[in-house]
């Protein structure tokens, strides 16, 4: 009956916008594909109404991140839509399929070149929120958008000011760490007699790139900064 109630929409006109097709739906929200009148392609995220009443505080700090930066990387807050049993966000649309897409329906496996492609820009990305003061703390497969050559970084519900108190910049470096690791176990062949062990005897990588993750993962001296990630990212991983 929920998922009937989603499609419902699909074919509705809502504040100038004709959804057309469901994309995805979590806790907080459902995003839809939709075009303007004029025919632009935009992503309409509406709140459940429950959840957007609990939460109207946290929904805020999503709307004002997203007004405060202008990066082609990230989607721009196009505009706010307030009707009648919807509420909800006007974002660009970003080209591409997530990384969630690709590895679980598509089965693709990610070779080391395109891992180093991907991480490089993913950490670029991190590094330009941390100067504006943002720890994204959502940094997982189905937020992370590939389209050949480009990569973005979306859903941004999560996101907050940095406080080393409470939403240090470290969060987002051990969800780095096990997104990077996603990528690595793409290639990953197991045998039947393959028995569980941790990612870092499986994986075939380097001893310094164990290190390197297990700082992201915390399992060793944290990093301090994302510039010395990336420092580190492309020393060890550059093909």
């Amino acid at each position: 009956m929920l998922f009937n109630n989603k499609l419902n929409l699909i074919g509705k006109q809502i504040g100038g916008y004709t959804i057309s097709t469901l994309i995805g739906h979590g806790r907080y929200g459902i995003c839809f594909l939709a075009r303007s009148n004029n025919g632009q392609t935009v992503i309409l995220k509406k709140f459940r109404p429950q959840m957007f009443k609990k939460n109207w505080k946290k929904n805020a700090y999503e709307a004002v991140m997203l007004s405060q930066l202008n990066d082609d990387r990230i989607p721009e807050l196009l505009g706010i839509i307030n009707e009648k049993k919807f509420y909800g966000f006007v974002l660009e649309y970003k080209p591409g399929h997530t990384v969630k897409e690709m590895l679980f329906k598509q089965n693709y496996k990610f070779s080391n070149e395109e891992i180093f492609n991907i991480g490089t820009k993913l950490i670029s990305i991190i590094k330009y929120l941390h100067k504006n003061h943002i720890v994204h703390r959502d940094i997982r497969t189905p937020n992370v958008l590939i389209d050949q050559e480009n990569v973005y970084l979306v859903d941004f519900g999560l996101a907050r000011w940095a406080d080393p108190n409470q939403y240090p910049f470290d969060l987002d470096f051990s969800y780095l760490g096990d997104f990077l690791l996603y990528l690595f176990y793409s290639s990953y062949e197991t045998t039947k007699k393959h028995k569980q062990s941790p990612w870092f005897d499986e994986l075939n990588l380097a001893p310094e790139q164990k290190i390197f993750l297990k700082r992201l993962l915390r399992l060793e001296e944290t990093y301090k900064s994302i510039d010395d990630i990336e420092t580190d990212f492309i020393r060890l991983f550059k093909i």
